[in-house]
């Protein structure tokens, strides 16, 4: 368990991204994110998620180059959550699908594709308002279809409490 320099809530290492107080090789400290976990230097942890990663660089823990690798990171953390949601029964694939999980009140979390056409997305955003269903607008249509091993699709649901409170966090919500 290591504990993130920005929200002190501890999470398993894999959770977090490592970042190190490096002096040794130049004359100016600096911080670096660590990849490896092994590099020599002072080091911190940050979970993996925007609001700490922007606590991080406005306490200045971080710089903005460091900044962008750390949401780089996130990103693809939250996306490898997918299959896994997927695996679990957690997921409604597909307009027709997540329409009737917004509808019934099994939907915590909605993700629309940024090439959805746009009455799909309009119709989504007005849903998600209505029933007060977090949503983001992201990825791309066959992306979000590879992360769930489905062709290409345009909505997905997140229908298990446990999953959407991940997204949320680490989507953010209603962007």
């Amino acid at each position: 368990m290591r504990k993130c320099v920005s929200c002190e809530a501890e999470k398993p290492k894999s959770d977090m991204t490592r970042i190190v107080l490096s002096g040794r090789n130049t004359e100016i400290d600096s911080v670096v994110k660590d990849d490896s976990g092994k590099q020599h230097g002072r080091g911190a942890y940050i979970c993996k998620n925007e609001k700490c990663i922007d606590k991080a660089l406005s306490d200045g823990l971080i710089d903005e180059e460091v900044y962008a690798v750390c949401m780089e990171e996130a990103a693809k953390y939250k996306l490898s959550l997918l299959p896994i949601a997927m695996k679990a029964g957690a997921i409604a694939a597909g307009e027709y699908q997540c329409e009737e999980s917004i509808k019934s009140g099994e939907a915590y979390f909605v993700i629309i594709a940024e090439d959805a056409s746009d009455n799909t997305r309009k119709k989504f955003e007005d849903k998600c308002s209505y029933y007060e269903v977090p949503y983001v607008i992201y990825g791309e249509k066959e992306n979000l279809g590879q992360l769930i091993g489905k062709a290409e699709r345009s909505v997905i649901a997140v229908k298990k409490e446990d999953f959407g409170t991940q997204f949320i966090i680490r989507f953010g919500g209603n962007e």
